[in-house]
């Protein structure tokens, strides 16, 4: 424990030495309880312990400076399918000096050569499957140097870390300072081209405080679930302060519902880190009681989870987190919890310290209780600066170093914050401000419903009108007129969509969390 307060304390912490000062704490602790990602011999990936991983990251460490000789400061991205090898190469990057540019698998090429190109990238980790699917050609992405992130015959003239390079001695850690640049993480996307945000040591790993003290409670008890893709802020923040707080976790190449379940049955899995989509994935197979048995902690973030589907997790059992980040945060800065017993506690979020939360009007003055104003945070490391922009976007940072987030929310007489939808979704109807997540509660109760999403169209009278577009179950034979029905005997009648578009499944347009892109949806109806 009094390691643990010096780790607290110490302010000279970077992501380049931090392997090295858990190593000190429990070099015996498991990081990784193995994966389905397979190796060259057709094997998944063996458990390992943090002395292993130590070694690995600075053996990789080693790699990157002695063969693609990487100089401090370049880019590096890692665009790869998910295993916890990502999590190694990321780190190893930081410790040899360099910047890490975690890329999703899913991206298109013209998307990968728009970011490689604006963050400048010198090496390009990936995987041979990643390149013939969507690369095909070195000279499609020029950079100075190709890796082959596994083992396993080479791609066309790239480097390749070999088992005996992975034995090579681990190259000491880069001298950085906290406030330096490690990486670089894109938005989401859900209004325009991702912008790539530059984070640091101090902004990573800002909530390690938290983690290491829950490190003694979390021992021998607590194992994870880890669908994300690695290129989202809230998988690499989970796996930090999972690191920190002793945390086994079992990783997933990608998210099926039929995989997850069977790791949680073998593994005993204790918490499930994800995106509501996957949660109502999970929800819509209809799991049996017994193969989430093990779960006591459901761990959601990036969007919503609707209330109904909340309680349809809960009745598995366990206590489920609604955590709020951003990637100019550089990790989690509120949550709100709900359970069996505390059914409305997931609305109302607590703050992560040392995270500070204010709602403010438009004049940046704090809004009083119960008034809706933007939901805006102030911490170690919070940005609202990008890569590349040289145009300069408009700043998201507010006078003080308060972060502008965007999103609506109301202050409790109590301090607490609960969240009312993003300040561009909202819907001005007549006078009235229609706020979609409000409506979109009410669909997601229905029993047909998957998912919806309500957007404002241009109306000649009113400005604008709200219209639904909803997904329903595959079986479902729900019409327009019964969800209107619906909507009508649970809301005020200017919250109604005044037109419903049910659209088949699968189809919503999603971004790389499965977050609905309601940009796509606006342009596709007209909306600007």
């Amino acid at each position: 424990m009094i390691r643990s307060l010096r780790l607290i304390r110490d302010r000279k912490l970077t992501l380049a030495t931090l392997l090295d000062e858990l190593l000190s704490l429990r070099p015996d602790q498991i990081v990784s309880l193995g994966e389905e990602c397979e190796d060259s011999a057709g094997l998944p990936l063996p458990p390992r312990t943090l002395a292993d991983f130590h070694r690995e990251v600075g053996a990789m460490s080693r790699f990157l400076v002695e063969e693609a000789g990487l100089q401090r400061g370049e880019r590096v991205a890692v665009f790869k399918a998910n295993d916890s090898r990502c999590f190694g190469w990321f780190l190893a990057v930081i410790r040899a000096g360099g910047i890490a540019v975690p890329l999703n698998p899913m991206l298109t090429l013209p998307e990968l050569q728009s970011i490689a190109s604006r963050c400048e990238i010198s090496t390009l980790i990936t995987d041979r499957a990643i390149f013939e699917r969507t690369i095909l050609s070195r000279q499609a992405v020029p950079v100075r140097h190709w890796v082959q992130a596994r083992p396993g015959e080479p791609l066309d003239g790239s480097l390749r870390l070999t088992p005996a390079r992975l034995q090579a001695s681990a190259l000491p850690p880069a001298d950085i300072s906290p406030g330096d640049t490690v990486a670089i993480f894109h938005t989401s996307g859900t209004s325009g081209f991702p912008k790539g945000a530059k984070l640091s040591s101090r902004a990573l790993l800002a909530g390690r405080a938290g983690a290491l003290l829950a490190a003694p409670l979390a021992k021998g008890r607590a194992r994870a679930l880890f669908p994300l893709p690695w290129a989202h802020i809230m998988a690499v923040s989970a796996a930090l302060h999972g690191l920190l707080a002793g945390v086994p976790a079992y990783f997933l190449p990608r998210f099926d519902v039929q995989a997850a379940v069977r790791a949680i049955e073998r593994h005993r899995l204790t918490v499930v880190i994800g995106v509501p989509a996957m949660f109502i994935r999970l929800l819509n197979s209809s799991p049996s009681r017994e193969s989430l048995a093990s779960v006591r902690l459901w761990v959601s973030a990036s969007d919503h989870l609707p209330a109904p589907q909340v309680r349809r997790l809960l009745d598995y059992g366990g206590v489920f987190v609604n955590a709020y980040g951003m990637v100019e945060l550089g990790g989690v800065a509120m949550f709100g919890i709900a359970s069996r017993h505390i059914r409305a506690g997931g609305e109302f979020c607590l703050r992560v310290p040392p995270f500070r939360i204010r709602v403010a009007d438009e004049h940046g003055r704090r809004t009083r209780s119960g008034e809706v104003g933007e939901c805006q945070i102030r911490g170690p490391g919070v940005t609202g600066a990008y890569w590349g922009d040289a145009a300069g976007t408009p700043t998201t940072l507010a006078p003080g170093g308060w972060l502008r987030t965007g999103d609506l929310a109301v202050r409790s007489s109590l301090g607490l914050v609960r969240l009312a939808g993003r300040a561009k979704d909202v819907i001005k109807c007549g006078g009235y401000s229609i706020f979609p997540g409000e409506v979109e509660e009410v669909l997601a109760s229905h029993a047909s419903v998957v998912q919806a999403a309500v957007i404002g169209v241009p109306h000649a009278e009113k400005g604008e009108e709200p219209v639904a577009i909803v997904e329903c179950h595959a079986a479902a034979a729900s019409t327009e007129q019964e969800l209107l029905a619906y909507c009508r005997a649970r809301l005020a009648p200017y919250k109604v969509p005044r037109r419903f578009q049910l659209v088949p499944p699968g189809t919503m347009p999603q971004g790389q969390t499965e977050k609905i892109l309601k940009r796509v949806l606006r342009e596709q109806n007209g909306a600007p």
